[in-house]
């Protein structure tokens, strides 16, 4: 099997944010070892990206802080 990185990784950015936090959150969990055991190293190094890709800035009023 072999895959293009270039395509996982655009294929990737073109996810929802919502979606996005959900593949760092399993590629920093528990699910990434099973899937490394079953898709071997290359595979599990390649998981390792999303799982450090960090979450786009909020912008606007999401940025904002709750008034204390």
């Amino acid at each position: 099997m072999e895959l293009d990185f270039i395509e996982v990784w655009d294929n990737y950015e073109q996810l929802s944010e919502e979606e996005k936090t959900m593949i760092r959150e399993a590629m920093s969990g528990p699910l990434r070892d099973v899937i490394g055991k079953v898709f071997g190293t290359e595979f599990d190094r390649m998981l390792g990206q999303f799982a450090a890709s960090e979450p786009a800035p909020k912008r606007g009023l999401a940025a904002r802080k709750p008034a204390t």
